[in-house]
């Protein structure tokens, strides 16, 4: 999943820290002031994941009341809900490893990059990033070919890489303030350029992966929160303005931006990287990349969180904050009957069980 990963955001502006029996967590909103995600992470998010197979991952329970240790699989064909896999404080940002065999899992209650293993469940490496890292993608490279994560620290206003061969971090890359959400696009020539949104620059910093150098930071809305490859083109979802910019990631500049229906929150984009779905506050909108063109508003039962599509494309599973998981049928746009999680879903992937 090169795109980028999900992650949950639950803020109109990132909070401060606070400590609550040790743990690391973040100020809860008002309900009514928010619409929220992914990631990209991992919308990630998100930040949006397309699919390899039919089991989604979930974080749940990333909540001041309810810090939560745990990511929860689904087994989406059966709607069958799976034991919790303790990862450590506070999962926020989920992606997978270019194998697909193992579950990245970004912790910001202890400052961890883990892999949990789809097969056994199991946790099989660990390794420290900034502080609380809140988004993950992964790149190509890295030992034996393994793969680069790349960790957007909040807190620390960097982007700390991972070597998935070796699981070592290497040196943090610095970045604009408040890196809420993070993908990766692979040019033509295979050169790859990681793009973070910076939440509280209003910017997207592009890095170069092969370097780990960071450019100029690239200017969008206000409060870009989640962020996508999609066609030819990385597409950036400004939570304060309600708006869509499209940035052209060979030169790097911004071209056209387009107004929302929604606060975004989330970006999946379909197999054909022809159309990119956006979740926010309660719908889903649909937005083909060539020319930005919005479609319909799907409505939904309560507040969006995560947003990720089925393997084909056909189904988009979007995470609620009331505590279910939701399919839509984008054909038709026909919302389906939710599986409860509890807690407060947020960020999720589809893919290997």
């Amino acid at each position: 999943m090169p795109a980028g990963g999900a992650r949950p955001t639950d803020r109109q502006a990132p909070p401060a820290r606070e400590a609550d029996h040790g743990v690391r967590i973040r100020r809860a909103v008002p309900l009514a002031l928010v619409a929220v995600l992914p990631t990209l992470a991992a919308c990630s998010k998100p930040v949006g994941s397309t699919s390899v197979r039919s089991v989604a991952w979930v974080t749940t329970g990333a909540s001041v009341t309810m810090p939560g240790t745990d990511v929860t699989p689904v087994n989406l064909a059966r709607r069958l809900v799976g034991a919790g896999v303790a990862v450590g404080s506070l999962p926020s940002a989920l992606a997978y490893t270019p194998s697909g065999a193992g579950l990245l899992v970004v912790t910001r209650g202890d400052d961890h990059l883990r892999e949990v293993d789809t097969a056994t469940h199991a946790v099989v490496h660990s390794a420290e990033v900034g502080l609380e890292p809140d988004a993950v993608a992964v790149a190509p490279g890295g030992t034996k070919g393994r793969g680069i994560a790349l960790v957007a620290n909040l807190d620390s206003n960097t982007v700390t890489p991972v070597d998935l061969g070796s699981w070592r971090a290497g040196p943090a890359v610095t970045v604009g303030n408040e890196p809420v959400a993070i993908t990766v696009f692979v040019g033509t020539t295979g050169v790859a350029t990681a793009f973070v949104a910076d939440f509280g620059s209003n910017a997207v910093t592009p890095i170069d992966v092969s370097t780990m150098q960071a450019g100029a930071a690239i200017p969008v809305g206000p409060g870009p929160q989640a962020i996508a490859v999609a066609a030819e083109e990385v597409l950036v979802g400004n939570f304060s303005s309600r708006s869509l910019t499209a940035i052209n990631p060979v030169t790097l500049h911004a071209g056209g931006t387009i107004p929302l229906p929604l606060n975004p929150t989330g970006i999946a984009v379909a197999p054909s990287g022809n159309t990119a779905y956006v979740c926010g506050g309660q719908a889903v909108v649909s937005v083909t990349t060539l020319g930005l063109v919005l479609g319909t508003p799907i409505g939904l039962p309560d507040v969006a969180q995560g947003i990720a599509l089925s393997a084909g494309g056909a189904t988009a599973w979007v995470t609620l904050q009331a505590g279910s998981l939701v399919p839509v049928t984008l054909a038709t746009g026909t919302v389906g009957a939710p599986i409860h999680l509890g807690g407060h879903p947020s960020a999720i992937v589809v893919g290997a069980g």
